[in-house]
């Protein structure tokens, strides 16, 4: 019977993963044992495992004064991650390019045509670049989304889904998006053009 030899590629990677483990459990543990009571309930009311780790980490006094010397950017990081996650559920989640491009009746290489293009706003969840939900409706995009996409092109399509999902006194409270679905797209351009001129998008 002919012998199996290990596969390096995997023996290699079950390594990491088992390091990576016990350095971010050791970590974990002593951060658990430094919480109070009621961080500890604060993180595990975000709805996933990924929130509540998240919300832990934005802890500074949790963390420890050790590790904010060697790397403070840890709880800026992590407060960073939560907002995104918080966007997400606010646009209705994301979709793939298969799925936008079945919604909007195009292939997937024409989706990814039109996010090169900046007409379509899409950000990066891992390696993959995802569709926020809320910039479509049933059949199409919804005007102006494109606009504002390109107007954040140089701050980065994460600030341009923060933009469209923020409230804003200029629009009597509205959103910018909630602006756009109910026709108001002269409105939103202007506030983009206000940012553009005093230089914050």
């Amino acid at each position: 019977m002919a012998r199996t030899t290990p596969n390096p590629s995997v023996i290699r990677s079950d390594s990491l993963q088992a390091v990576f483990l016990r350095r971010a459990t050791s970590a974990l543990e002593r951060m658990a044992a430094n919480a109070s009571p009621k961080v500890l309930s604060d993180a595990l009311s975000a709805p996933t495992d990924t929130g509540s780790l998240a919300r832990l980490l934005s802890q500074s006094d949790i963390i420890g004064s050790a590790v904010m010397e060697l790397d403070p950017l840890v709880p800026a990081l992590a407060r960073n991650v939560e907002h995104r996650k918080f966007l997400i559920e606010r646009a209705g989640g994301t979709l793939s390019a298969e799925d936008a491009g079945r919604l909007l009746g195009i292939s997937r290489q024409a989706v990814d045509k039109r996010r090169r293009a900046g007409s379509l706003l899409a950000v990066r969840e891992g390696s993959d670049w995802r569709y926020p939900g809320c910039q479509f409706d049933e059949t199409d995009v919804v005007g102006g989304i494109a606009e504002v996409v390109r107007a954040y092109a140089s701050a980065g399509p994460w600030m341009a889904l923060d933009f469209l999902l923020g409230p804003d006194s200029v629009l009597a409270g509205r959103t910018p998006l909630a602006a756009l679905r109910a026709g108001d797209r002269d409105s939103v351009l202007r506030i983009l053009r206000s940012e553009a001129t005093d230089g914050f998008a």
